[in-house]
């Protein structure tokens, strides 16, 4: 069985509200577009994605109203808001996104060269920063083993001069030791 007269008048008011909303949805669509400068493989796969989404929300528009099955009248009165939409106020909000992606365009070019700035002075300052580090640590291991190599000629000398030392004093031991030993006798 099928609607009343009224009802489907009804349905088919509501399915033009629902074309002004998905033409709304167009002109956020196109605001970002023409916020990023889309190429035309970005505009088709945005077209495509957006006629899924119309495609999902019809649907959903159809299950209470007539048990999921859209019906011809509903997609016309979809045609018919989106429209009307896209041929009164859509025509307006255009040239109003074009005035505010240009702004928002050169708001974003100004950023970006701030940041650019930004990074290359931090560049600068840790490069200046790194080299200073390796110089230094070069310096001091240069440094350190000049200091070491010249504290490891005198540790051997000092080893040398002390086991002379050691063996002149063991053999004084020993000497004294024997004397020792002659007086005791």
């Amino acid at each position: 069985m099928g609607f009343s007269l009224s009802g489907q008048t009804a349905y088919f008011l509501w399915s033009i509200v629902l074309g002004l909303v998905l033409g709304a949805l167009y002109d956020v669509v196109r605001a970002v577009r023409m916020l990023t400068k889309a190429r035309q493989t970005a505009v088709i796969i945005t077209d495509i994605l957006f006629f899924t989404v119309c495609g999902f929300l019809t649907s959903l528009f159809a299950l209470p109203f007539n048990k999921g099955s859209v019906r011809g009248f509903i997609i016309f009165g979809e045609a018919v808001g989106f429209l009307s939409y896209r041929l009164t106020a859509g025509s307006k909000m255009g040239k109003i996104y074009a005035h505010i992606a240009r702004f928002l365009r050169r708001i974003i070019q100004i950023i970006h060269k701030k940041i650019i700035v930004f990074f290359d002075l931090l560049l600068k300052m840790t490069s200046s920063l790194v080299y200073n580090v390796t110089v230094l640590i070069y310096k001091l291991r240069t440094g350190v083993s000049g200091y070491l190599k010249k504290h490891r000629k005198a540790a051997k000398q000092k080893k040398r001069g002390r086991r002379k030392d050691i063996k002149h004093e063991q053999k004084n031991k020993s000497k004294h030791k024997h004397k020792d030993r002659k007086v005791r006798r």
